[in-house]
């Protein structure tokens, strides 16, 4: 099949929509801060601040605090915090312009991808253009944290463009290696594999195939002997089913009329004859009989509906994740729903007879879906109304209230971000990071004491955190309590010996101790480990170098 190359006509016109649209719709998120994940994987996560611990993303979940379990293994994704961290530091419009630019490459992948199915140009562009403006994409669009669904997809896509159209074994197996360490889901690559196959009736080329198994089984076996991956059975595999189905239905309704976009699904128990559950099931079996139905007539419906329902499975809560579903989760397979749109409205345009009504639907789509992203990216914008906000759909969801508390918190409005704490401590008493939580409010509002023994509460529940003993080391210090300080920086570098902080709380405590010599020799470790002292402090401990 000889696809449309980019010298075919209009094509320059459509790249020119295509990356004007992706700003408009996303232009509005550029000003937005951090939310949710976006604080422990970039603005409070100390590892992304110097390049040279690029190589500790290969070995490892990174953040910051060792006491939060970060179960997804995605070294790309901390890679592309560090450099963006090297170049704009904790300035977020950084973050949110690289995803909006990276949205739009995933865009042009989607091109070059159906382009060479379908030898369509105009079908691939507007499936790209349907795909870049529909507000489902937000959650991995407008969220910092989203960037490795799209880093991901952007490899998918190019893996799969590369593996029908090169012979070479070693830059298909490099995109494949990248989409596995953008994200887990790359593992799905295998079986979109064999669905381009089984639709185009296009012969296996074992060796080019057998590679790809190769590469998933050794990432397979390194991750389970190196990173030893917890398997938490939240639900049972039968209410694990019951919610994908559950889920099928809202993320039907979610494509066709995306409205009341939201980020706190969280973990649902269904019954059998839950009416989304219901509908769910019914729509798994009608768009699985008319996929086969159709694979005689309609490759394109046939591998559409089989790319959306495979695509899900790594998503589907079948193996245990934290949630029953997430939108951000539709990115790639959301590709089939739109194909079989875009081919719709292409069969419409190419008939004279209904070539208005095509151009008023693709018109009229467009608008709306570009206007509903805009509108939702205002949600964004400030984390206060963001979580107040979603408490409207998952009032009961502990991580909202402890999220408007830091918001509060991040504002100096300390009073609300108390009140929001302890109206989370009533539902979770044993959340050691509450205490923590009220007891750097108190901090901040000066009333050091209390802080204290908010944070010494916070102990006693988990007594290796490395937070509240760097916490009480600073808090200790203001109240000139220096061998209190210096025993809380000690133990929280018992737990976490690169700790940098911790070494430079040690070089404060001893300079106000008037141990000199010893304020000096933490000071360099501070430094060694690439900490940011302050001028200041270093000026005052120069004086005293012999």
């Amino acid at each position: 099949m000889k696809y449309q190359t980019i010298a075919d006509k209009n094509i320059i016109i459509y790249f020119i929509l295509i990356i004007s649209l992706g700003f408009v719709v996303y232009f509005n998120s550029i000003n937005s801060g951090f939310i949710w994940d976006d604080h422990l994987l970039v603005k409070d996560n100390l590892y992304i601040r110097n390049l040279p611990n690029i190589g500790k993303f290969f070995s490892g979940a990174i953040s910051t605090d060792t006491n939060t379990k970060y179960f997804f293994y995605r070294p790309l994704q901390m890679v592309s915090y560090a450099i963006e961290y090297s170049l704009w530091k904790l300035d977020a419009r950084g973050y949110h312009l690289v995803n909006i630019f990276l949205h739009i490459s995933v865009a042009f992948a989607i091109i070059w991808f159906i382009n060479i199915l379908y030898a369509d140009i105009f079908l691939a562009c507007l499936t790209a253009i349907l795909f870049i403006v529909h507000p489902v994409h937000i959650e991995s669009v407008s969220y910092i944290s989203g960037l490795s669904d799209m880093l991901g997809a952007l490899f998918i896509f190019i893996c799969l463009s590369l593996y029908i159209r090169s012979k070479s074994y070693a830059i298909i197996g490099l995109t494949y290696i990248a989409a596995l360490l953008s994200r887990e889901t790359g593992l799905i690559l295998p079986a979109l594999i064999l669905i381009y196959h089984f639709a185009f009736k296009k012969k296996i080329n074992f060796k080019h195939f057998l590679f790809i198994l190769e590469i998933t089984f050794t990432y397979i076996l390194l991750r389970v002997i190196f990173l030893k991956p917890e398997i938490i059975y939240f639900t049972s595999i039968f209410q694990r089913v019951l919610g994908f189905f559950a889920a099928l239905t809202t993320y039907f309704r979610l494509l066709v009329f995306p409205l009341d976009l939201h980020m706190a699904y969280g973990l649902k128990t269904f019954s059998l004859i839950n009416a989304n559950v219901i509908t769910g099931f019914l729509i798994f079996v009608f768009l699985l009989f008319y996929a086969l139905k159709k694979k005689k007539d309609n490759e394109l419906i046939f591998f559409s509906i089989f790319w959306f329902l495979v695509a899900l499975l790594p998503v589907s809560n079948i193996y245990p994740i934290n949630a029953y579903m997430s939108e951000h989760w539709l990115y790639v397979p959301s590709i089939g729903f739109f194909l079989i749109l875009a081919k719709g409205l292409v069969c419409l345009y190419k008939n004279k007879n209904f070539y208005p009504i095509a151009i008023i639907s693709i018109v009229t789509l467009l608008t709306i879906y570009s206007l509903l992203t805009i509108r939702q990216n205002e949600y964004w914008k400030d984390p206060v109304f963001f979580y107040k906000r979603t408490l409207k759909y998952a009032p009961h969801d502990l991580r909202l209230y402890i999220n408007l508390g830091n918001a509060y918190a991040d504002t100096g409005k300390f009073q609300k971000a108390i009140y929001w704490y302890k109206k989370a401590l009533i539902r979770a008493p044993n959340n050691w990071k509450l205490y923590l939580n009220l007891g750097a409010a108190y901090a901040d509002m000066g009333r050091l004491q209390k802080a204290v023994r908010w944070y010494k509460k916070a102990l006693k529940i988990n007594p290796d955190s490395i937070s509240v003993y760097n916490n009480l080391g600073v808090l200790y210090i203001r109240l000139g309590k220096c061998k209190e300080a210096i025993s809380s920086y000690r133990k929280a570098l018992e737990i976490n010996p690169d700790y940098a902080r911790a070494y430079f709380g040690l070089a404060e405590a001893y300079f106000y101790d008037k141990q000199y010599n010893l304020a000096i020799k933490y000071c360099d470790e501070a430094v060694k480990f690439k900490y940011n002292v302050p001028k200041e402090f270093l000026d005052m401990l120069n004086s005293y170098r012999k």
